[in-house]
């Protein structure tokens, strides 16, 4: 399901950010730090290009929608 694997990216990313918040708190080695921040880039980067890929298949359903299939429904309950 679509909406499942977004809220468990979205669970994934909050997950990377708070460990990565915890390795800023200890004040750990750069390597590791730099390590994180990408890894959190990385789902960053994903959720957007998910969420843009999402609303642009929703706004292809409405215009489906909204084009061709209410137009034949109303020519059904015209007929």
């Amino acid at each position: 399901d679509v909406l499942q694997a977004g809220e468990q990216m979205k669970l994934e990313y909050q997950r990377k950010v708070a460990s990565l918040t915890k390795l800023k708190k200890r004040d750990s080695n750069t390597e590791a730090l730099e390590r994180m921040k990408a890894a959190v880039s990385l789902l960053h980067t994903r959720y957007i290009v998910d969420m843009q890929s999402m609303d642009s298949t929703v706004s292809e359903i409405n215009r489906l929608r909204d084009d061709q299939l209410y137009p034949k429904l109303v020519a059904l309950v015209d007929g």
